[in-house]
């Protein structure tokens, strides 16, 4: 499943919560390290990817995005020029 950034899911056994982030999982492994933020109440916060989340409880489901977070990014524009 796809999830837009701004989703809430939350461990029923740990109390931990995760936000899905803006960080895409299908372009790289070390952005999809980063897919999802979990904060815990005993242990601090660490990043996550989807499958170690999915079963969790959802807690806050955003409106679907107009841009999933998974889709190609559009070519940059330099800054600079």
């Amino acid at each position: 499943m796809s999830y837009d950034k701004g989703h809430i899911k939350r461990d029923p056994d740990t109390g931990a919560v995760a936000i899905r982030t803006m960080f895409p999982e299908n372009q790289g492994q070390q952005l999809a390290n980063m897919a999802w933020l979990i904060a815990t109440p005993n242990m601090g916060a660490r990043h996550s990817v989807t499958a170690d989340i999915e079963a969790w409880d959802d807690l806050h489901v955003p409106e679907p995005a107009a841009d999933p977070v998974d889709s190609p990014p559009e070519d940059p524009i330099d800054p600079l020029v």
